[in-house]
């Protein structure tokens, strides 16, 4: 989360500008049309057309980079994460694991099918069955610098 939103908490990778059609990989018109020949209820998030109705390619949206560089932290796939899901506490944390144990796993970073802003914000978690299997869930690959 931090990689994504920075020392200054800004709202998106990018800084606080509503999400559109050249920040990510969401539910633009594409997703719509997608939608409605596949049978599939898809809201859009914006207006425009991303130029994919599914995944796209990495790198697709440099205009979406965190300030430390960084592509691709929101849109595309949900991201599982490590932790399991609860509700955070009242307490102030830093890092804060989730449980140790549980039934549901958090996912974040919303997907190519997302149709609400707040679920591509980095601070939002959802949750979801470690055994779910869905074209909008997945993992974001990484390396060392």
């Amino acid at each position: 989360e931090f990689a994504a939103r920075g020392p200054d908490g800004r709202k998106y990778p990018w800084g606080d500008e509503t999400p559109t059609t050249g920040y990510l990989n969401a539910c633009g018109k594409e997703c719509v049309a997608w939608g409605k020949k596949n049978h599939e209820d898809e809201t859009s998030m914006y207006d425009g057309d991303d130029g994919f109705p599914n995944t796209a390619p990495v790198g697709s949206f440099p205009k979406g980079k965190s300030r430390y560089g960084i592509q691709d932290v929101v849109g595309n796939v949900w991201e599982w994460v490590a932790d399991y899901y609860a509700p955070y506490t009242a307490d102030a944390e830093i890092d804060p694991k989730g449980p140790s144990t549980g039934t549901e796993r958090v996912i974040r970073g919303g997907a190519w099918n997302g149709g609400y802003p707040s679920w591509v914000e980095p601070a939002f978690r959802y949750k979801d069955t470690p055994s779910k299997r869905s074209y909008g869930i997945g993992f974001r690959c990484a390396k060392s610098l």
